[in-house]
């Protein structure tokens, strides 16, 4: 393992949790916000499908735009939910346009994580297990990774 999931000595534990609005998502955040506890930092991400570009003006902008209005919506709601763990931790979000799995690894690194935090609905039979883009992060990530499955390996 290389010295980016090691924390150093006296620092806060920084921790990277993927959200897209799913329950097992909030149960992520909920147990990343335990980890990072009062003297950590939180950095929630959501990622959004960047639209294909031969859509050309004006409909790839509006498009983006529809995406990233859409995604601030979802990283908002969990916001305006109340989540007391969330309140009494230091957190920011992160909004970014890509792959899913890329983009929660990259600010990973950014950020200098100790670790990642998933959920995952094992919404197919092949990835009941974990989801397609926990599946992807556990390969991408050069930190630890922690899957937190929803309850009934669905979402509701």
């Amino acid at each position: 393992m290389t010295d980016a999931g090691k924390r150093r000595k006296g620092a806060k534990p920084t921790i990277v949790v993927g959200y897209d609005g799913s329950e097992a998502a909030r149960a992520a955040v909920t147990l990343a916000a335990r980890r990072a506890g009062q003297d950590g930092r939180l950095v929630i991400v959501h990622s959004y499908g960047l639209p294909p570009d031969f859509l050309g003006f004006p409909y790839y902008d509006r498009l983006l735009t529809d995406r990233q209005a859409h995604g601030q919506a979802v990283l908002d709601d969990l916001l305006l939910e109340g989540n007391d763990e969330v309140a009494d931790v230091d957190y920011e979000t992160a909004l970014l346009g890509g792959p899913p799995a890329q983009v929660i690894v990259d600010i990973a690194r950014v950020h200098a994580a100790d670790e990642i935090v998933l959920g995952t609905r094992g919404l197919s039979r092949a990835r009941a297990a974990l989801g397609s883009v926990s599946h992807e992060v556990i390969h991408l990530a050069d930190r630890p990774v922690t899957i937190v499955p929803s309850r009934n390996g669905q979402d509701r």
